[in-house]
C-alpha cells in the first residue's frame, strides 16, 4: 500500500461556478506542467494537483493522505465526505500501465483522478460541477492539448478505450 502525506492549508471557500474570469486565466509560467512531467511518484503529482488548484481557485486542503487499494474498475478514486483520506484504484492505474500508455499518459490519468478527487475533499460534491472544474483546471494550468485535458474532456477511461491500448483485453 503506497501512503502519502501532503500538507495543505485552507484560504477560504470554494467557487464552483465555470463561468467566473479564473477560467480564462492560463498559468503564468506552466510551472504546473513541467512539474507534472518531472513529478516521479504519486505525492508529487498530487502536489501538483494541488498547486494547479491554488493557482486558480486560490485554496488549498491541509492533511491530506492518499492510498491505493483494489476497487471495481468503473471507480477511479474516491474521497469519504469528512475524512482526509483519498482512496484511488490500484488495478485500474496497473490496467492504464499494461495498456502501454506512455509515461506522460500515466501520469496525466493520476493527475486528472486526484484532481477530480481533490476538489470533491475541498466540499464541491456536485459531479458536473466537479468535471467542469477538473477540464478548466486541467486546460488552464496544462494547457489546452495536454493528455490530462484530453482526459478530463473526455474521460478518463478513455485512456483505456482506444486502439494502443488493445493489448489488454479489458475494456472500461
Amino acid at each position: 500500500m503506497l501512503t502519502c502525506t501532503v500538507h495543505h492549508t485552507h484560504n477560504g471557500g470554494l467557487n464552483p461556478d465555470p463561468s467566473i474570469a479564473y477560467a480564462t486565466v492560463p498559468s503564468p509560467d506552466g510551472s504546473c506542467k513541467t512539474a507534472l512531467q518531472e513529478s516521479s511518484d504519486f505525492r508529487e503529482v498530487f502536489e501538483v494537483v494541488r498547486r494547479s488548484v491554488k493557482e486558480l481557485l486560490g485554496v488549498e486542503r491541509r492533511g491530506l493522505e492518499l492510498y491505493l487499494r483494489e476497487l471495481p474498475l468503473h471507480v477511479g478514486a474516491f474521497h469519504r465526505i469528512g475524512t482526509n483520506i483519498i482512496v484511488m484504484n490500484r488495478t485500474l492505474i496497473d490496467l492504464i500501465v499494461e495498456s502501454q500508455a506512455s509515461i506522460s499518459e500515466i501520469k496525466s490519468f493520476i493527475y486528472s483522478i486526484l484532481l477530480h478527487e481533490y476538489l470533491h475533499s475541498l466540499g464541491v460534491y456536485d459531479e458536473l460541477q466537479v468535471r467542469r472544474l477538473t477540464y478548466q483546471i486541467s486546460r488552464q494550468t496544462l494547457g489546452e492539448d495536454h493528455p490530462a485535458t484530453i482526459l478530463a474532456e473526455n474521460g478518463p477511461w478513455t485512456i483505456l478505450n482506444r486502439p494502443s491500448a488493445s493489448r489488454s483485453s479489458r475494456r472500461i
